[in-house]
Parts: C-alpha cells; sequence; structure tokens
C-alpha cells in the first residue's frame, strides 16, 4: 500500500513538473519557396519606419512592425503595412518568444505576410518568411539574404538556392531577380495543390 502511495505522489510530481514547463521557443514547419509563395496572403517589398510595442484588442502584449515604401508582389496593401507580433517590452514587463523575428527601424526586408492580426506571428514559417536585402556593390544592386544570413543565390523547381559558406564568388540574388521569381511561381506553381485555398 505505501509503495502504492509513493509511485502515485511520484506520478503527480512529474504531470505537476510537465505542466509547469516553461515553452521557450515555437516549432515552424520546413517551408519552401512554394510554399511561402502559396501560403502567402501579402507578399511585399519594403522598409520599417516605426517598431512599436502596445496591446491588441485582446489586451495582450503585441509589436507592431510598420512598413513603408513597398513594393507589393502578391496581395493588396495600402501605402503602408503593420504587422502584429506576439509579445514585446512595456516598462519593466517583457513577454517574447524565443526565434521569434525581430525588426529595428531602418531594416529593409521581403516579407511573406499570412494571418496577420490573428497570428502569433504574420510571417509564413516565422523566420523563413523574412528575407533581408542589402546593398551589393560588387552587383551595385540591391540583393537578398535569407533571415539568418544565407545569401540567396538562385532557385530550383520549389526551393531557393544558398552560396556555401565563405564562398565569395557565389553572385547573390538581386529585388528584381527575386520578384520574378516570385511572378514566375505565381503564374506557375511548382506546388500543385497551391492554387487552393
Amino acid at each position: 500500500m505505501l509503495d502504492r502511495l509513493f509511485r502515485l505522489a511520484l506520478l503527480q510530481l512529474i504531470l505537476f513538473g510537465i505542466s509547469c514547463a516553461r515553452v521557450d521557443a515555437m516549432v515552424a514547419l520546413k517551408r519552401d519557396f512554394a510554399d511561402l509563395v502559396a501560403r502567402s496572403e501579402q507578399i511585399v517589398v519594403g522598409t520599417v519606419v516605426k517598431v512599436e510595442v502596445g496591446e491588441s484588442a485582446d489586451g495582450s502584449p503585441r509589436t507592431f512592425v510598420t512598413l513603408a515604401d513597398l513594393s507589393v508582389l502578391k496581395g493588396s496593401v495600402g501605402k503602408e503595412l503593420t504587422l502584429q507580433f506576439y509579445g514585446g517590452q512595456q516598462g519593466e514587463t517583457s513577454t517574447s518568444i524565443s526565434d521569434m523575428p525581430q525588426f529595428s527601424e531602418g531594416d529593409r526586408v521581403v516579407l511573406f505576410v499570412a494571418g496577420n492580426g490573428r497570428a502569433v506571428c504574420p510571417l509564413v514559417g516565422l523566420w523563413q518568411g523574412r528575407f533581408r536585402v542589402r546593398f551589393d556593390a560588387e552587383r551595385n544592386a540591391d540583393v537578398i539574404d535569407a533571415d539568418d544570413g544565407r545569401v540567396v543565390v538562385g532557385r530550383s523547381q520549389r526551393d531557393l538556392h544558398f552560396a556555401r559558406t565563405g564562398d565569395a564568388s557565389a553572385k547573390p540574388v538581386t529585388v528584381d531577380e527575386f520578384r520574378q521569381m516570385v511572378t514566375d511561381e505565381l503564374a506557375h506553381p511548382s506546388r500543385p495543390e497551391a492554387t487552393q485555398p
């Protein structure tokens, strides 16, 4: 009887410990280029002009990221687009989720947007739905890097190709070339189910 009570108490402690566990990150399925394009409600190239912390309509903390100087590749938006990301810092209270993309004023980005105002993160595949734009002196043009800094150098049937680490001869994809990749994928989806909602 004592052994049974001990086991029951141990099980309760384990279950209590599991229920109190802290979640440190979100899990995102790998999204290839075709998925990013198909799942996006909007695809935009823009510049971050404002980052503010506030609350959503339900009172949860949100970081509002406003983009301007927009070029819309899919969907429709106004002159500016404000995205809502869960979390933010208000006074001494900080609410954050690991792996949530962070933005700074002046960032130039390409974003694959879905669920803005409804989802915890309005980017398809979390960080996978953000590409950074930077000027490349050798190409004398703005080029595209993945969110993690990998240089985009091309595309296969469904996905992007990235330069190998340290490959100085890699020719980065320009914003105009990336725009054409999106246009081509929208016109001729490489994912058969992409034409369905």
